[in-house]
């Protein structure tokens, strides 16, 4: 049979459009039942069989870091640390001279430097410095203070115990940075103890203790480490009856460290020193004042001078009967 080349090429190209149109229709009935394919049930979610679907695999190391990214913010204040505490009821001193232990590390000698100035007019008041430099509550064994306390609330009779640490005592707590929980928790359980030990040790020997917190620092991740202190501080000093006293907003700038700020004459003077974490004569002077109130309870006649005027009687009414 002879076909014609017109006839070949005609018939040719009318089954070449048919098988074209075939996979068209194909491509797109494959296309509409993947639409319809309805997605996997979420992880957290339950599956369509109404039973629990099952937990999904860990995070991938993107998301697994987020905590620790957390954990290196460093905070713009103390947590809940930046109030004062409320005026205490007022004990006064059963002698004359209203005695001030002071206790701590190199940044308790400063602060006795400014108690000493704050009361350098009064003979009433007198300070006891038994602070010592280079020591702190994180390493007990080249001082033990939690055993020295046991001393000094023997043999001393103090009137009120000012304490403050916190310069050496930065907790060892971060990997590459960041703050581990489970090394967080055991620094938390240590150094609490030791702690609560220097405040119960006073309390039972009758001297009521003003805790105050370490100021913020210049370095972010040291101002961090300090906010873990006073965290500490101040829950220990709420569950054995201290005053907490915090430092952090008197010593920053809207959240910011700042080496200058208003002093106690309400001058701009230099608060801080030039390492960023101890404080100026004048810093010390200023924390001092902000002392004063809560030292004043433990004046002697503190307690008299501290109730209200009894209001006189009134004078008998002179109008004749």
């Amino acid at each position: 049979m002879i076909f014609s080349s017109g006839w070949l090429k005609k018939n040719f190209q009318g089954r070449l459009h048919h098988l074209m149109c075939a996979t068209v229709l194909f491509s797109a009935l494959c296309t509409g039942a993947n639409a319809q394919t309805p997605a996997p049930a979420a992880a957290t979610g339950t599956s369509q069989s109404g039973s629990p679907a099952p937990a999904s695999a860990p995070a991938p190391a993107a998301t697994a870091a987020a905590p620790a990214a957390t954990a290196q913010a460093a905070p713009a204040a103390a947590p809940d640390a930046t109030s004062p505490p409320p005026a205490p009821v007022c004990h006064s001193s059963p002698g004359e001279t209203g005695r001030i232990l002071v206790i701590g590390d190199s940044q308790a000698q400063g602060l006795a430097g400014g108690l000493r100035w704050l009361y350098r007019t009064n003979r009433n008041m007198r300070v006891l410095d038994h602070s010592k430099i280079s020591t702190g509550l994180v390493s007990v064994s080249f001082y033990n203070w939690p055993d020295e306390v046991h001393k000094l609330a023997a043999t001393e009779h103090a009137d009120v115990a000012v304490v403050m640490f916190g310069a050496n005592d930065r907790p060892p707590v971060r990997v590459h940075g960041a703050v581990d929980p489970a090394q967080l928790a055991n620094f938390t359980k240590i150094y609490s103890a030791r702690v609560r030990d220097i405040m119960t040790t006073l309390k039972n020997a009758h001297i009521p203790v003003i805790w105050v917190g370490h100021p913020m620092v210049r370095d972010e991740e040291f101002s961090a480490d300090m906010a873990i202190l006073n965290t500490i501080f101040q829950d220990q000093a709420t569950r054995n009856g201290a005053q907490f006293v915090p430092l952090w907003t008197a010593f920053s700038d809207n959240g910011h460290f700042s080496a200058y700020g208003e002093g106690v004459d309400g001058s701009k003077v230099r608060l801080r020193a030039d390492d960023g974490v101890h404080l100026t004569p004048s810093g010390y002077q200023k924390a001092a004042k902000i002392l004063e109130p809560l030292i004043a309870c433990y004046q002697p006649d503190a307690a008299q001078k501290s109730k209200p005027a009894t209001p006189s009687a009134p004078a008998p009414s002179s109008a004749t009967q």
